[in-house]
C-alpha cells in the first residue's frame, strides 16, 4: 500500500513538473519572427542596451535584450538585465519618431469620454483603435485621485481642454507637478506647472506629469530615493520620443528603478528632457504586434492584473 502511495505521489510530482516547465511567458517580440538578440553574446547587444552598458552605472549583467519594429519610426524594445547591485530588472522601451508624418502621439481617456472615470490603457486604446487612427502603442498617463478619480494635472484633447488646473499635491508631493504635451505644431514639450498658462493655446494634446528629472540634458538630482515601478517618458533634440517603463516590486523579476537610475538611463539615450508619470501599480507598456495587428499589454504590472487608470499616452499611425 505505502509503495503503491509512494507511486502515486511521485506520479503527480512528474506532471506537476511537466505543466510548470509549458507554462511561458508571452514572447516579446511578434509572431513566429525572432529577436535581434535574445541572451546575447557579451559585445551583441541592440543600440538602448549598448547605451546603457556604456554609462556603467546601470546594467552589470544582460540576461536578455530583444527588439523589433513596431510600424515605420516606432520600435519596441526590451532589456532584461540586472543591475550594479545584482538585482534583477525588466526595461520595456518605445522609441517613436515624431518627424515621421503619419505618426502622433495622443491622449487616451476612459471610453473616449471627458468624464473623471477610469479604464485599463488596453481598452482605452481599444476605443479609439480603427482605419486611419491605428494605434501602435502606449503607456500609462498622470496621476489622479483614486477617490474622485480626477487627474492631478491638465487634460487636452484634440485640442480641447478638458481640465485647466493642477490639483492640490501637498499629501503627494511627487505629483501635480509637470505636465508633458504635443504642440499645435507638432513637437513634444515638457514644462514646470508654472509654464502651463503661457503655453495653453499651444497645446493640443497634454497630461500633467509628476517630477521632471532631465532638463536640458542636465539630470535634476532629487531628494525620493524610493525604488518603484516606474513610468516615465522624454525626448530628444530631433523629436525623437521614448516611453518607458520599468517593472518592480518582484524581487525575483523587477525590482524598480530609482529617479536617479532613471535619469541616467534617460541621458544615455540623448534625450533632452524627461518627466516622471503615475507608476507603482499603474505602469503599463502596450504595443502592437505588428504581425497579428492585436495590442497586448507586454510588462507585468505589480498589481498582478493591469489596473484601470485615468488617462494614457498612445502612439498613432494616421495611414494603416
Amino acid at each position: 500500500m505505502k509503495l503503491r502511495l509512494l507511486k502515486i505521489n511521485c506520479l503527480v510530482l512528474l506532471l506537476l513538473i511537466l505543466n510548470v516547465s509549458c507554462v511561458k511567458d508571452t514572447p516579446f517580440y511578434p509572431g513566429d519572427r525572432k529577436p535581434s538578440v535574445e541572451k546575447p553574446e557579451e559585445g551583441n547587444y541592440t543600440a538602448l542596451t549598448q547605451k546603457l552598458i556604456n554609462t556603467k552605472k546601470i546594467i552589470s549583467t544582460v540576461v536578455g535584450d530583444t527588439t523589433f519594429q513596431v510600424s515605420n519610426g516606432v520600435d519596441a524594445t526590451e532589456i532584461r538585465y540586472t543591475n550594479i547591485e545584482g538585482k534583477a530588472m525588466q526595461l520595456f522601451i518605445l522609441a517613436m519618431d515624431l518627424k515621421q508624418k503619419n505618426i502622433t502621439l495622443k491622449v487616451a481617456t476612459p471610453f473616449d469620454k471627458t468624464e473623471f472615470t477610469k479604464q485599463t490603457v488596453l481598452n482605452m486604446a481599444k476605443v479609439v483603435d480603427k482605419p486611419g487612427n491605428i494605434v501602435l502603442g502606449g503607456i500609462n498617463g498622470d496621476f489622479y485621485n483614486i477617490s474622485t478619480l480626477v487627474p492631478r494635472g491638465i487634460v487636452h484633447k484634440d485640442g480641447k481642454i478638458i481640465k485647466d488646473n493642477f490639483s492640490d499635491n501637498s499629501d503627494a508631493p511627487q505629483q501635480a507637478l509637470s505636465f508633458f504635451g504635443i504642440l499645435n505644431n507638432g513637437k513634444p514639450f515638457i514644462g514646470d506647472k508654472s509654464e502651463y498658462n503661457s503655453k495653453a493655446a499651444e497645446l493640443k494634446e497634454a497630461l500633467g506629469g509628476g517630477i521632471i528629472f532631465l532638463k536640458n540634458k542636465n539630470i535634476i538630482t532629487q531628494s525620493f530615493i524610493g525604488v518603484d515601478p516606474r513610468t516615465a517618458l522624454g525626448y530628444t533634440e530631433d523629436d525623437k520620443v521614448y516611453f518607458l517603463v520599468a517593472d518592480g516590486r518582484n524581487p525575483s523579476y523587477s525590482n524598480g528603478l530609482t529617479y536617479a537610475e532613471l535619469s541616467i538611463i534617460m541621458k544615455a539615450f540623448d534625450v533632452k528632457d524627461a518627466v516622471n508619470l503615475d507608476g507603482g501599480g499603474s505602469s503599463t507598456f502596450m504595443v502592437k504586434d505588428p504581425i497579428s495587428k492585436k495590442l497586448e499589454v507586454k510588462n507585468k504590472p505589480s498589481d498582478g492584473s493591469e489596473r484601470e487608470v485615468a488617462n494614457s499616452w498612445l502612439v498613432i499611425s494616421n495611414n494603416e
